[in-house]
């Protein structure tokens, strides 16, 4: 479940049902820490670098006017 790993920052409700869009700290590989937004939607999940391409995605996925 990838709820396990991040925080749920958005859900996003349309025609073909709901898409949570999750906020999870990633370990850079210079030792640094950024944030990816993984799209959750139908037991399948994505992982984008920007909250914006992931709120798109969830739109697409869920059938929502975005």
């Amino acid at each position: 479940n990838m709820a396990d790993k991040g925080d749920v920052v958005a859900t996003v409700e349309g025609l073909r049902g709901t898409a949570e869009i999750l906020e999870v700290p990633e370990i850079a590989g210079d030792g640094g820490q950024r944030l990816e937004y993984v799209v959750a939607f139908g037991g399948k999940s994505q992982t984008f670098l920007s909250l914006g391409e992931a709120y798109i995605t969830a739109g697409e996925l869920s059938g929502a006017d975005t």
